[in-house]
């Protein structure tokens, strides 16, 4: 069995190789990202967020110094990044749980 998703995959790595099929080893890890830091309608959260109990920081995220809200220049010790991460992590149960129940409504 096929899994829905490779469907849309193999489209994005066809947009991505544009007509040369040689290119899909190099386009396959930014389309397998792009689909597991995208939210799905069934769940509600993407595959990384439920995994991982946060957004990603992308590249973007960097260089513009948003880190998505946390606020980094107040962290200066260890302890004070344990922290901040394990309260980005704390809210993974809830979202998981959540994502559970989008998908029974859904099937």
């Amino acid at each position: 069995m096929v899994e829905r998703g490779h469907k849309q995959l193999k489209y994005a790595l066809v947009k991505m190789c544009g007509g040369n099929g040689g290119k899909w080893k190099k386009y396959l890890p930014l389309v397998t990202l792009a689909d597991r830091i995208s939210t799905k309608r069934t769940a509600g959260f993407s595959s990384f967020e439920l995994q991982f109990g946060q957004l990603p920081v992308l590249p973007i995220d960097v260089e513009k110094k948003t880190f998505l809200a946390v606020e980094w220049h107040k962290i200066v010790t260890t302890g004070k990044l344990l922290g901040a991460r394990a309260k980005e992590l704390e809210g993974k149960e809830g979202k998981q749980q959540k994502a559970s129940k989008n998908q029974w409504r859904t099937q």
